[in-house]
């Protein structure tokens, strides 16, 4: 049984933020009815891997829902839409600002058809500023926050995340809301609305970057793989491939050393956090000698024999078949028209809580069953609103 059993979801979402904040809620047992226009989520296509009609985009961010088709522009369309509302604990969308107003489905209209309701809108800059009829993407967020101008080489181009953190972390706070929001509801019995801009998750992650510069004015720039206070904390090249290095702590500076065979001389050298960030581009160009003359598992075998916390820097074919990932079920199988798909899996693991992973559902698959059990409608009411063009 999943956590949020019971819960019922209305997702108006698309392409990522939205989806995949909704399909970690439908991981976590909640169910995730995602409605749809008679189109279809404009992801259901997107190349260039398409699996006998469905992208692999839309199978990333979809699973274990429902789809119903409902055409919001229609008015008895929206009074399907308005009927499931009432039956439903949260709707979720990632619309821009007054996109919902536009079509009545906003906070203020829904709370008065039920006053339990909790609706969580994610946008690119959130309500109420100068920015927030913009449309918006990852890589816009991220030039905007400030993210982009610290990742990559130094004295380079900036180079973007690569994983999509704007969508992703809009997607994240987003799930920390609702969840907020339904234990509140618990203690009052009454629904609330969940703002959360993409701009606003990504500035929050900066962290103490953004600190020190509002207590030094030091604009920060891109470090590549190293660190603002930490040496060495970054990525050299072996005699193979490139590894991750991280002494965070004076302690971990001693094991490296004892791993590379490093001098007690040098070590008592550069023996602190101080000493080491003082001398950086000695440190660095003193390790950048020693780690090309072994291979990586030569090194990582000795770094891990004395406790030094380090990595191989691994490809996607590599890293998907790390042992700690597929012991936890990190990778999935969902059948998909009679094949197996591989999908990612959800990295809340709950002791009490059972997993389970549905494929992403054809478009308008669930409509006649949804309306049949959630709404009690009738296989005449239902049929009278498809010839109107109202469902799908």
């Amino acid at each position: 049984m999943g956590a949020l059993e019971n819960i019922r979801i209305l997702d108006l979402s698309t392409m990522l933020s939205g989806p995949f904040g909704a399909m970690m809620l439908a991981d976590l047992g909640a169910e995730v009815i995602k409605i749809e226009t008679p189109d279809g989520d404009g992801t259901r296509n997107f190349p260039p891997h398409i699996h006998k009609g469905t992208s692999m985009y839309f199978m990333a961010y979809n699973r274990n829902k429902k789809s119903v088709v409902i055409n919001l522009k229609d008015a008895e369309g929206k009074k399907v839409f308005y009927d499931l509302v009432k039956q439903a604990d949260i709707v979720w969308d990632n619309f821009r600002p007054g996109i919902r107003e536009k079509l009545g489905i906003d906070y203020k209209t829904l709370r008065q058809l039920n006053p339990k309701i909790i609706c969580a809108s994610i946008t690119g800059f959130g309500n109420g500023n100068q920015y927030g009829n913009r449309p918006s993407y990852d890589l816009c967020v991220q030039a905007i926050s400030g993210v982009l101008s610290m990742t990559g080489e130094p004295g380079r181009s900036p180079v973007k995340l690569g994983v999509p953190m704007a969508d992703l972390g809009g997607g994240w706070y987003c799930v920390v809301g609702v969840l907020a929001a339904l234990l509140e509801r618990a203690r009052t019995g009454e629904g609330q609305e969940v703002d959360i801009s993409m701009l606003d998750s990504l500035t929050s992650l900066h962290g103490y970057e953004a600190v020190y510069y509002l207590y030094s004015g030091i604009v920060p720039e891109p470090l590549g793989t190293s660190h603002r206070n930490n040496v060495p904390y970054q990525i050299f090249k072996t005699k193979d491939i490139y590894i991750a290095i991280v002494v965070a702590l004076d302690k971990f500076w001693t094991a490296l050393c004892k791993a590379l065979d490093i001098s007690e001389h040098t070590r008592q050298k550069y023996a602190t956090i101080q000493l080491r960030y003082d001398h950086r581009d000695e440190v660095i160009a003193l390790l950048e000698e020693i780690f090309p003359t072994k291979t990586a598992s030569e090194w990582l075998n000795r770094l891990d024999a004395e406790g030094v916390p380090c990595g191989a820097v691994n490809p996607m074919d590599r890293a998907l078949e790390e042992p700690a990932l597929l012991q936890r079920n990190m990778i999935v199988d969902v059948e998909h028209k009679g094949d197996t798909i591989r999908l990612l899996g959800n990295p809340v693991k709950l002791s009490n809580s059972s997993e389970r992973y549905k494929c992403p559902p054809e478009l308008g698959q669930d409509t006649d069953d949804v309306l049949r059990e959630v709404l009690r409608y009738s296989d005449d009411d239902i049929s009278k609103l498809k010839n109107i063009g109202a469902i799908n």
